[in-house]
This record gives C-alpha cells, sequence and structure tokens, in this order.
C-alpha cells in the first residue's frame, strides 16, 4: 500500500518537473546579467581600472 502511494507521489513529481522543462519554468534565481566592458572599464565607476591603476605608482 505505502509502496503504491510512495510511486504515485514520485510520479506526479517527475511530471511537474518535465512539465517546468518544457514550458520553460525556472525553481532557482534566474542567472546573471552581463555588463558591457565599456561600462565596466569607464573612468569613474566602480572599481574600475583606472581606480586602481592612475598615475605613477614606483618601479624598479
Amino acid at each position: 500500500m505505502l509502496n503504491t502511494i510512495y510511486r504515485g507521489i514520485g510520479s506526479l513529481l517527475l511530471a511537474a518537473y518535465a512539465g517546468s522543462a518544457l514550458f520553460g519554468w525556472q525553481f532557482e534565481s534566474p542567472g546573471r546579467d552581463t555588463i558591457p566592458a565599456s561600462v565596466r572599464s569607464s573612468p569613474g565607476g566602480y572599481r574600475t581600472f583606472h581606480f586602481w591603476h592612475s598615475g605613477y605608482h614606483g618601479g624598479k
């Protein structure tokens, strides 16, 4: 009896997962958005190349 119930629940879960894959629904959080390189390397942006590498830094 219990075996039949577990098989029914498992079948329902598998069908729900297959249906979500078929229709493109996601259970996890969406992926990250991409930011263009021009925005990431612009002067005055947050922690850009120009923030860390501006001016003379010494050397050998």
